[in-house]
């Protein structure tokens, strides 16, 4: 869109009195008018596709074009702290660039220009909203997508508290790409470490142009801090997850189990006792690695203490004493207290037909409270449940559903509800895909759904919803933007 102002002032002709004379405004011919003055014209050359705000990363520059006639100068209205406005009359733009991310400024600035020329003549241009995006916002939500597998590199989208979408993130950061198949990333100590399951080859044996296939980078900037290639890693076989205790204790599942790495000697470990590890997340509590364990007919819950990487069972007799007793866990993840959601089935398999739980498991006195589910959760493509406070939502098929816990309930007593599915409130949601998350700042909902495989995957969404507000209306839905995505994680 074309910011177009003008601005005409015609000077009376100074021809009064005595002045005629002194003016010089008559001739033998009778008064010369005086000449009109220039027309001033400032027009800005802002595309009209831009998004509104324009969102720029830290130190990021954006370039205004201008046309101009008749000005003797240009200058800003208002001046915040941090961003900086550059006038190049030579080149005929104006450059604005962003604030650094180690300042701590206003996120928003409204550019407005004043345009003078001769006799007073000024104009002043409407506002341009500009957003100063740093990745740390609380209660930012990030977006990792795999890519496709033979084709594609990973890439990392991220969406600010305010709901404004910066696509492509880190390599709009770094100029390069996250790894063939990203599958998870993690936070600590103001780091962000993501780790790809192909890193710089893919599955069928081509090499990729990109970062590696564990990367580290500042968690503020998503400038790269470190990142390691396949065979800086090579004994790792198709890693999937990771947690961050401390830059010395890297846990790392893959196809085998988990792996300690060690970043201030490069050193890769396998810990002992974890072999076939599930392809699930990890979970963190007290400086503690918890994974459930299902290769077993009583399947165990795991914890791995990094001060000697010795991994042994948790909360043995509470888990195979309740009732129903959990024989198969269908997920776990931390609550807000420090102790632990579980997820589980009676069916030793994990197949449906068995009784369904949540579970509130005391780390402490690893006693465990329980109440009953309706519904089979989604277990393919990660859809693991999420839960907020004492709030716990999980997926089945393309319906989401709420269980208020309820301690006071027995863990036979259904305590969930239907919310909506989504495929009814749009045909194009054929299934969920690694991606039902709650953020922890405002409690809404992130899931994200795909059309199906094939060329269908590139008709996708991330939906966002407050479900306290409206069960049926999102409160924003982001349409064709994830790439395969491999999960959803948010700023706290």
């Amino acid at each position: 869109m074309n910011k177009l102002f003008h601005l005409t002032s015609l000077l009376p002709a100074l021809c009064v009195g005595g002045l005629l004379l002194l003016a010089g405004c008559s001739n033998d011919n009778g008064p010369v008018p005086e000449p009109e003055p220039e027309e001033l014209v400032f027009e800005l050359d802002v595309d009209a596709g831009d998004e509104n705000p324009v969102l720029l990363i830290s130190e990021e520059t954006y370039t205004i074009p201008y046309h101009a006639e008749g000005v003797e100068s240009i200058a800003t209205v208002n001046e915040v702290e941090g961003w900086q406005v550059t006038v190049n009359e030579t080149a005929g733009n104006i450059i604005l660039t962003a604030p650094p991310a180690t300042t701590n400024t206003e996120k928003n600035y409204a550019l407005r220009l004043t345009a003078t020329g001769k006799d007073n003549q000024s104009i002043m241009t409407e506002a341009i909203n500009f957003y100063h995006v740093t990745f740390d916002e609380q209660g930012g939500t990030f977006v990792l997508n795999e890519g496709n597998m033979t084709s594609e590199n990973g890439s990392l989208i991220y969406i600010t508290p305010e709901g404004y979408m910066v696509d492509n993130a880190y390599k709009r950061v770094n100029g390069t790409e996250l790894g063939n198949v990203t599958q998870d990333m993690y936070f600590h100590d103001g780091k962000v470490y993501i780790i790809s399951q192909n890193g710089d080859t893919n599955a069928i044996g081509e090499s990729f142009e990109n970062d590696g296939i564990l990367v580290v980078a500042d968690s503020k900037t998503l400038k790269k801090v470190k990142s390691f290639t396949n065979k800086e890693l090579a004994e790792l076989d198709w890693p999937t997850h990771i947690a961050v205790i401390d830059e010395q204790h890297i846990y790392i599942r893959d196809n085998v189990g988990i792996w300690h790495f060690n970043m201030d000697d490069n050193s890769l470990n396998f810990v002992t006792d974890t072999d076939g590890a599930p392809k699930t997340q990890f979970t963190v509590v007290g400086g503690k690695v918890y994974f459930p364990d299902n290769g077993s007919f009583l399947n165990t819950l795991k914890v791995i203490n990094p001060t000697t990487n010795q991994v042994s069972d948790v909360a043995n007799s509470a888990l195979w004493s309740a009732s129903p007793m959990i024989n198969y866990f269908l997920g776990i993840t931390p609550t807000d207290d420090g102790n632990l959601w579980v997820m589980g089935t009676s069916m030793s398999d994990g197949s449906e037909g068995g009784m369904l739980t949540i579970s509130k498991l005391d780390l402490a006195s690893e006693s465990l409270i329980q109440n009953g589910i309706s519904e089979y959760p989604n277990t393919a493509y990660n859809c693991r449940f999420a839960a907020h406070g004492n709030t716990v939502y999980y997926a089945s098929g393309t319906a989401i559903y709420r269980a208020n816990f309820n301690p006071e309930a027995g863990g036979k007593d259904v305590v969930d509800e239907f919310l909506v599915d989504l495929a009814e409130l749009d045909t194009e949601a054929g299934l969920l895909y690694n991606g039902l998350g709650v953020n922890p700042i405002t409690g809404n909902v992130f899931i994200n759904t795909l059309k199906g495989f094939g060329n269908n995957y590139t008709t996708n969404s991330i939906w966002e919803f407050d479900f306290d507000t409206s069960s049926d209306t999102p409160l924003n839905k982001y349409d064709n933007y994830t790439r395969f995505p491999a999960g959803m994680y948010f700023n706290k």
